[in-house]
């Protein structure tokens, strides 16, 4: 399995985590407008470019990163944050999972949104710092993905079954 389809399914699961820790009100909201914005773009995927996949992904890369961010964010404005990044979210999930190159099975991202359920259950108890360390994990594993898939490979980086 490649980097690539291990993004969309990270970043519905950072959100998840973050859909989690804000009021219920909220959180439903972020996964009705990630449901949304994923069912429009699969519904367009026909028409989305396959060049679209590798910049889907890089986006869901960083929204890993962003969506971590916004776990530890107390500020003012989390809540449009969160609003926001379920938008984003679901297009480039969406586009992620369903380009022509894609190695991500189509549906699988989204069920990992399902992580808000065991989340708001471990914040009503006091857990929170449990759902940062784990986004915090989410984070590492983001960032080494995408740099590492920008950098160029040289002889000895791989498997020589991969060369």
């Amino acid at each position: 399995m490649s980097g690539a389809a291990w993004a969309p399914g990270l970043w519905c699961a950072a959100l998840g985590l973050l859909l989690g820790l804000l009021p219920p009100r909220v959180g439903r909201g972020g996964a009705l407008a990630f449901a949304a914005t994923w069912c429009v773009v699969a519904g367009l995927g026909t028409i989305t470019p396959p060049t679209w996949a590798s910049h889907a992904t890089a986006a869901c890369w960083i929204g890993v990163a962003a969506t971590v961010a916004a776990l530890y964010w107390r500020g003012a404005g989390r809540e449009r944050v969160a609003l926001g990044l379920a938008f984003a979210a679901g297009l480039s999930v969406a586009s992620a999972s369903f380009a022509a190159t894609s190695a991500a099975p189509p549906a699988g991202a989204p069920l990992c949104l399902a992580l808000a359920l065991p989340s708001r259950w471990l914040a009503a108890r006091g857990g929170g710092i449990a759902i940062q360390v784990a986004g915090s994990w989410l984070a590492a594993v983001a960032l080494l993905a995408l740099v590492l898939s920008y950098v160029p490979v040289v002889p000895g980086d791989r498997p020589d079954h991969l060369e």
